[in-house]
């Protein structure tokens, strides 16, 4: 065999360079008048080599990861003949995990092989075709419910209970089907049995996604599986009574109510405590017997849940020749009677609830005089006086007698005790003189009136008794 010699012009110039840039280092040592060409000469050969052999091609193996129709049209070609005593599994794939034999590439199919792979729905995995290896876990009967659940719900078939391991194990990845791709178009019956296998595969598969564009509703024997409209929202059955009667009669519309199913609970976020806050947000205070219901339920709610509630109300107004309001104000007395905390829920009451009177002037509690003499005295003997009829109307001190009014009726449809309800309206005790000079102070910023001689007198009986 000839041989040719062929000069390596990189390797000239490597060392080329070299030896310019150690004659340049001895220049330098000793001292040369040309130290500082050689130097440079040297690395700037040396620059140019190392920036062109910086630029290099390399070979780069693609490697398809997924495969699709094409790739295993591609497979069907050239199939050939499988040796039965060549130590190899079903579809000439080695036992030992699923993959090709060293001294062969590509596997050999037979015929038989084929028409196996045809049986096994492994060449039909297009769009009408969903998979998910997690669902090898399933019992064969569960997926044999699983594959005519997704045939009449999704109208998607699903590869055969065989096929799963051969699909999991098979040398080129097939792609998983996304759960995204699930769509209801229509309303189905289904029985509870199906059901639990749909969840419980979506659950296998670490999502109840298909659970927020669909709702599940009870109808009579069967479940009902329907597209979920944008206003609906699911609920889960298995709540208190009370909450599923309440969503029943008030909100049919847009809260879909769940078999009582506890597996479900998982799949539906409102529920619990987020359900009674938003049944207290959406509900309609103008509706008196909704108000009434949702006070009721919320009884046994802590006081923080009940004054949720309340606190949508402005003002509780209440006017006692026609009525108005009555009803949410006896709803409301009785919820804040059963406040865990009483002075919470009687700051409350206090707050919330004001009164009409005969000459339409509107009341609240802190416009009450509560004191049953008729003089006001100061001094250790009594000796200075002013008389109440001279620091309030005849109106201001008829007040009371719409609070006691609303207490009377309270007392007779039995919401609560009259020492109870006057406790709850803080009129258990008369007005001290103090409470008088509160009183008296409101009533003239609220009027914006100059003081009388007697009410001047009163206050200045006030700032010197009081404070002595």
């Amino acid at each position: 065999m000839s041989k040719t010699k062929k000069l390596d012009i990189f390797n000239l110039f490597y060392s080329g360079a070299a030896v310019v840039i150690l004659i340049g280092v001895i220049a330098k040592l000793l001292e040369w008048p040309a130290q500082d060409l050689l130097i440079t000469s040297g690395l700037a050969i040396e620059a140019i080599v190392f920036g062109v052999s910086s630029i290099r091609y390399i070979d780069v193996k693609k490697d398809d990861q997924f495969a699709t129709e094409a790739t295993l049209s591609k497979m069907a070609e050239g199939i050939g003949g499988l040796s039965s005593g060549n130590g190899k599994g079903v579809l000439g794939i080695h036992s030992n995990g699923g993959n090709f034999s060293n001294d062969n590439l590509s596997p050999n199919y037979s015929d038989s092989s084929w028409k196996l792979l045809e049986q096994m729905d492994i060449l039909t995995l297009t769009k009408d075709m969903f998979y998910h290896p997690s669902w090898v876990n399933l019992k064969a009967e569960e997926y044999a419910q699983l594959t005519q659940l997704f045939k009449k719900l999704f109208d998607k078939k699903l590869p055969s209970k065989d096929a799963l391991p051969f699909l999991i194990k098979f040398p080129v990845a097939f792609p998983v089907s996304d759960i995204d791709m699930l769509e209801l178009d229509s309303a189905h019956e289904i029985s509870l049995e199906e059901m639990e296998i749909l969840y419980k595969s979506l659950n296998l598969i670490g999502t109840t996604y298909l659970f927020e564009k669909a709702v599940i509703e009870q109808a009579n024997t069967e479940i009902l599986i329907r597209p979920k409209k944008d206003f609906e929202i699911q609920i889960f059955g298995g709540e208190s009574a009370e909450v599923i009667a309440y969503a029943k009669k008030f909100h049919t519309a847009h809260l879909i109510i769940s078999p009582v199913q506890y597996y479900l609970q998982d799949s539906i976020s409102l529920k619990e405590d987020g359900l009674i806050e938003y049944l207290i947000a959406q509900s309609n205070i103008t509706d008196e017997e909704q108000v009434a219901s949702l006070s009721n339920l919320l009884d046994q709610k802590p006081d923080d849940t009940k004054k949720l509630f309340w606190d949508r109300f402005d003002k509780i107004t209440y006017d006692p020749k026609n009525g108005t309001s009555y009803s949410v104000l006896k709803t409301f007395v009785k919820s804040v009677a059963n406040f865990q905390n009483r002075k919470n829920g009687s700051n409350l009451l206090l707050d919330k609830v004001e009164i009409i009177t005969d000459s339409n002037e509107i009341i609240t509690r802190n416009d009450v005089i509560h004191f049953q003499d008729e003089v006001v005295y100061f001094g250790i003997d009594k000796e200075y006086n002013v008389k109440i009829n001279e620091l309030f109307s005849s109106d201001e001190l008829s007040h009371l007698s719409y609070f006691e009014a609303i207490i009377d009726k309270l007392t007779n449809e039995d919401i609560l005790t009259k020492e109870g309800l006057n406790l709850l309206f803080n009129l258990n005790n008369e007005d001290t003189v103090e409470d008088l000079l509160k009183t008296l102070n409101r009533h003239l910023a609220k009027t914006k009136t100059e003081p009388t001689g007697a009410q001047l007198s009163f206050v200045l009986l006030c700032k010197v008794f009081i404070n002595s």
